[in-house]
């Protein structure tokens, strides 16, 4: 059965993207979780999750989804632009977990970053000519 290793305690902030790990068992990397958060807005985003094609149709992204939850309660996330088995799979991940997966939502402005900041500033700018 594949390994999730436990990590260190989550010092990421909102421009460090971290991963969670999934090993076979010669600690060979057969899936990964990548996010973001932002502690100060209890936001994060999902990068991606990706299992080996071998792996897949095993629960392991879904379990992948699960430690996320668990290690970072009370986050409000949201995902990248989903292909049509992304989807389906968040689609999914809500029935199972009651939590919401939007995508497309927009980050909260500290994940964001300084360009998408700046656009937003420009933009509300405009609006108030």
């Amino acid at each position: 059965m594949p390994d999730i290793p436990a990590e260190a305690e989550d010092s990421s902030d909102q421009r460090t993207t971290t991963e969670i790990l999934l090993l076979d068992g010669r600690n060979t990397i057969i899936g990964r979780l990548r996010y973001r958060t932002c502690r100060r807005c209890r936001t994060g985003r999902i990068l991606d999750v990706w299992v080996l094609d071998a792996w897949q149709r095993q629960g392991l992204g879904s379990d992948l989804v699960r430690v996320l939850l668990t290690r970072c309660p009370g986050v409000r996330w949201t995902t990248t632009v989903q292909t049509r088995t992304g989807r389906l799979f968040f689609t999914a991940m809500t029935e199972e977990t009651s939590v919401s997966f939007p995508q497309r939502e927009p980050p909260c402005a500290h994940l964001a970053g300084r360009f998408i900041r700046g656009w937003r500033r420009a933009i509300s700018w405009w609006r108030l000519r």
